[in-house]
């Protein structure tokens, strides 16, 4: 089996981990793949004892390895008493272009409305069009898969974009800008791990949109300059495919209708100095225990009754009301005024003991709060 000398960042990801699991309670949460999370790769329990896989990307972006190690054995590495480790070594670079098969993807979100089947460049381009807007005060991150399964990732802020190939025959890719800049701004992936994007990466809105058509047909990037590396964190993106990403999804829409980018987002209406109130306001006391719990009870019947929710087998409500009922006081009337709010009180909700899966959308939560208030 093929040696893997320790190099400094898989070093500094298992101080990670040891760190981790010195934290009281924290071993609860280490049976899955995606357990760790590091700039250079994850991993996570696979026996239930002491017994891990991670996946390392090598920093030249040509390798990845698979390790498996005993808690023991990531301590010595994480202590620098062990420097090499065996693992199984795989090429990240494809030596041949696949089948097209099916229809590209579009992907903007963790949640079923947030992503589109793209059937043609002109559903493509309204799409982008849409993203470009809701990218316009906040950096965002979308996902683009060719019929061919190669992988783009676009980082979109205002005027300006990073494109990054994760995925194709000719290899990973990244978009060069302004070299001169060595600035950076960071933006959210669709797990919550966050992404510096240097300003030297970024390209024009409009250069990009065009890059981003071709790019289904072509899997390049056409006449963009670019240059052959890519951060590692993207790397861990080209372990899913379009398929695995439609499994995962109850029904992606392939009208940009049904997709969370037709959700219209409220714009604030100025208030004329003629208008405003003076005299005084009485607030809303806040709502107790019991108050909260009903009113998330009731979030939860709404969510089920329209088959945007589903809950563990024999879901505990009384627990599941508490720990919604505490979101809602803290979120719920910003989450009816700002979608981006409601985007992220929707990612808040899915994480809450006895929640299967959501497939509201910020959109979804909005309408179903303001029904209820």
């Amino acid at each position: 089996m093929p040696t893997l000398f320790v190099p400094d960042d898989f070093r500094a990801f298992m101080k990670s981990v040891v760190v981790a699991l010195d934290t009281p309670g924290a071993r609860k949460l280490v049976d899955s793949e995606d357990a760790f999370v590091h700039e250079c790769g994850h991993g996570g329990r696979i026996d239930g004892l002491d017994t891990y896989r991670f996946k390392y990307f090598a920093a030249d972006g040509h390798h990845r390895w698979d390790v498996i190690l005993r808690e023991a054995q990531l301590r010595d590495i994480a202590d620098g008493l062990r420097i090499e480790v065996e693992g199984e070594r795989f090429e990240l670079v494809r030596t041949h272009r696949h089948t097209p098969v099916g229809e590209p993807l579009l992907i903007w979100g963790a949640f079923a409305a947030d992503g589109l089947r793209v059937g043609s460049g002109d559903a493509l381009l309204a799409a982008l069009d849409a993203l470009h807007l809701w990218a316009a005060e906040t950096p965002k991150m979308v996902r683009l898969w060719s019929a061919s399964d190669d992988q783009l990732v676009v980082v979109l802020w205002g005027g300006h974009c990073a494109l990054y190939i994760i995925e194709s025959a000719d290899g990973y890719a990244t978009s060069t800008g302004d070299q001169d800049r060595n600035d950076s701004f960071e933006v959210l992936d669709h797990e919550g791990a966050t992404l510096r994007v240097p300003w030297a990466d970024c390209v024009s809105w409009d250069y990009g949109r065009r890059a981003m058509v071709w790019f289904l047909e072509h899997s390049d990037l056409g006449d963009i300059p670019v240059e052959g590396r890519i951060p590692s964190l993207l790397l861990m993106m080209g372990d899913v495919d379009r398929r695995a990403v439609l499994a995962a999804r109850p029904e992606t829409p392939r009208e940009l209708v049904h997709s969370s980018l037709h959700n219209p987002i409220p714009i604030p209406v100025p208030v004329e100095p003629s208008e405003e109130v003076t005299v005084p306001v009485e607030v809303a006391l806040p709502l107790d225990p019991q108050q909260l719990s009903a009113w998330a009870r009731r979030l939860v019947d709404v969510l089920r009754a329209r088959a945007l929710i589903e809950l563990v087998r024999e879901p505990n409500l009384d627990e599941i009301s508490a720990q919604l009922g505490g979101l809602l006081q803290a979120h719920a009337r910003d989450a009816e005024h700002s979608l981006e709010t409601a985007d992220w009180l929707a990612i808040k909700i899915c994480a809450v003991p006895g929640v299967s899966k959501l497939f509201a959308t910020g959109g979804d939560l909005q309408r179903a709060l303001r029904e209820l208030s």
